[in-house]
Order: C-alpha cells, then sequence, then structure tokens
C-alpha cells in the first residue's frame, strides 16, 4: 500500500504542467482615436471565454508600426504602465520627431490618458489598452524599438503578488530582443524600495544589461508623472535609473 502511495505521489510531481496560449487581437477602439486594444478573442457562444489556440503555441502575428504611426519616422519609443498619461504628453509634445506607445491594462485610464494626450501632441502618440508583455512576445519584431520606459508601476507589494509583477526575466528578453542594435536604454523609476532592489537585481543579472545610472537619475528630460509629483511632496525617496542594453 505503501509503495502504490509513493507511486502516485511521484505521477503527481512528475505530470507536466501545460500553460494555455490564447488568441489575441489588436483592434482600434470605436470611441477614441489613437486608441488600440490587444486582448483575447472571446468564444461567440461564451463571451467570458477566451479562445485556446489549436497547437497550444503562442498566437504571433507580425506587425508593422506603420499601423500606429502611418505618418511617422521609425524612431520608436515605447512606456510600460502609462497611467493617466503624464509623461507620455508632455514627452510627445517636446519631441514630436518620436513615435511613442504607451500601455495601460485599464480601459478607463488607458481612455483618460488619450484624451490627455490628444490635447498636447500631433499624432506622435498612441496607447495601448491590454497586456504589453504578450504585446512585445507576439506581434513586435526584432530590433524596432529604440527605448523603454517604465515609471512607478504598481510595486504588487504582497509577497504572494508578486509574481504579477512585470519587470522579471522573461519580460527583458522581450526587450532585449525588440531593441534596435546598439546602445539602447530602459528609463526605471520607483518609490518602492524593494520593488526597486529586485527589478535592479533583475537587470543586474540579466546579459547584456548594464546599469549606467543606479537610483540617482534625474527625471527623463525634466518629467515627472503624476505619481512621482505627489510622492516627492510626500517626501518619499525616489529611485530612478537608466539601463543600458548593448547588441
Amino acid at each position: 500500500m505503501n509503495e502504490n502511495i509513493e507511486t502516485t505521489e511521484v505521477e503527481k510531481e512528475e505530470k507536466e504542467v501545460i500553460i494555455p496560449e490564447f488568441y489575441r487581437d489588436l483592434v482600434p477602439d470605436n470611441k477614441h482615436e489613437r486608441l488600440w486594444h490587444f486582448s483575447h478573442r472571446h468564444d461567440p457562444a461564451n463571451p467570458r471565454k477566451p479562445v485556446r489556440t489549436p497547437d497550444g503555441l503562442p498566437h504571433k502575428e507580425p506587425f508593422d508600426w506603420k499601423e500606429f504611426f502611418p505618418n511617422g519616422n521609425d524612431h520608436i519609443e515605447l512606456e510600460v504602465g502609462s497611467g493617466k498619461g503624464a509623461f507620455m504628453a508632455e514627452y510627445g509634445k517636446m519631441h514630436p520627431e518620436i513615435n511613442i506607445l504607451g500601455s495601460e491594462w485599464d480601459y478607463t485610464w488607458a481612455a483618460f490618458a488619450m484624451r490627455k494626450i490628444l490635447k498636447e501632441t500631433n499624432g506622435n502618440v498612441v496607447m495601448l489598452c491590454g497586456d504589453i508583455f504578450y504585446f512585445l512576445r507576439d506581434r513586435v519584431q526584432d530590433n524596432t524599438i529604440d527605448a523603454f520606459h517604465m515609471y512607478f508601476p504598481d510595486p504588487w507589494p504582497k509577497e504572494r503578488h508578486h509574481k504579477n509583477r512585470l519587470l522579471r526575466p522573461d519580460f527583458l528578453v522581450e526587450v532585449a530582443r525588440t531593441l534596435k542594435p546598439g546602445k539602447r536604454y530602459f528609463y526605471w523609476g520607483t518609490d518602492h524600495k524593494e520593488y526597486n532592489d529586485s527589478a535592479l537585481e533583475t537587470f543586474d543579472a540579466f546579459p547584456g544589461c548594464k546599469i549606467i545610472e543606479r537610483n540617482s537619475a534625474e527625471p527623463t528630460e525634466g518629467i515627472m508623472t503624476g505619481f512621482e509629483v505627489k510622492y516627492r511632496k510626500e517626501g518619499r525617496p525616489i529611485y530612478r535609473s537608466i539601463i543600458e542594453f548593448k547588441k
């Protein structure tokens, strides 16, 4: 009897865990100009059920940046987690020659940011509502992005929620793959010390990464996000770094 129990336990440990892959579609928002959705394709018979890929492989479709920026050049920068759009609106206004993609999970914030951006910029900023990790992995081609920005993301402070943090090795794989050859930068900022320590450890351990300014970088182009303005008034420490990816 004990042998049967032990065999069953071994079988459970050796059982392969299969993580499903789903179809995700890129579509323009029907209410807001320059706002796009990247989201699961759902079963018409069950609108709450996402459609799995039949082969269990990622749904990859090559993406042309001209779809977002038909009149722009090929200089592309991406902000991960744009919130209410304060950085993108100001940065896009200062640099009309740069095409900027913002991203946000929450539709309410994404729409708010896009309305703000439309008032401040002239067609060089686009917002994506959806999971930026899967957009990078499944749509963005190699060597097409000039720089990444990530400021004051949700730190998911409880340990059991750390798995929800985006700044992890598999995300950096996509960052490194999509950045153009040469010296390209990832601009990072947070007020959360533990997340900052974890993020910098991840950068330090990733091949080809070098932190060229550690915790002491100035706000990019002098632009502070809404959260940063609030946190500085509250006297919280701010951690800003610039990371170089070499190819």
